[in-house]
């Protein structure tokens, strides 16, 4: 899940970055459709990114619980999950809600003639935002990584070593 999250979010900070170059480079002028229009891709991207580590979370959670019970594991092992989720949900969260933030006042902006010094500095903060996000989410994947690797080594420690051996009739 590492590098697939790591690959996601770097597609996410590269939307962010494109979009605000596009601004810089293009906004007031005729082609500022450009810039809203990768501001829209950039916010549906952002939101997509942190739903996968949502999805993640909660899958994993799930089959945590299920082989602590069905394997009769130390019921503690699925503990630690609702701290990563506590970790990574409000954060994720935040990260969306910033960007969502800078694609209104970017509208606001062009619709209802606000300063754009409010989108300009909330896109920013939107970017920041988005990279502190991503090292806590990074950290709470990691230590899940870990504990469902921990997990797994358990499981295959309980298994003979026969048992996945079918034998030969004959």
């Amino acid at each position: 899940m590492l590098s697939l999250f790591l690959a996601l979010t770097a597609f996410n900070l590269l939307c962010l970055l494109l979009t605000a170059a596009l601004g810089y480079a293009y906004g007031g002028s005729e082609v500022t459709q450009w810039h809203a229009l990768a501001g829209v891709v950039a916010t549906i991207t952002c939101c997509a990114v942190h739903c996968v580590v949502f999805t993640y979370f909660i899958a994993t959670a799930k089959w945590v619980q299920h082989a602590v019970t069905l394997k009769q594991l130390d019921p503690s092992l699925f503990a630690p999950t609702r701290s990563f989720k506590l970790q990574a949900f409000p954060a994720a969260l935040l990260a969306m809600i910033v960007v969502f933030a800078a694609a209104l006042f970017g509208a606001a902006r062009v619709s209802y003639g606000v300063s754009p010094t409010y989108h300009h500095v909330i896109a920013w903060v939107a970017v920041a935002t988005n990279v502190l996000v991503a090292v806590t989410e990074y950290r709470a994947i990691a230590r899940n990584g870990r504990l469902i690797q921990g997990i797994l080594a358990q499981i295959n420690a309980a298994i003979p070593a026969s048992a996945g051996v079918p034998e030969k009739s004959g």
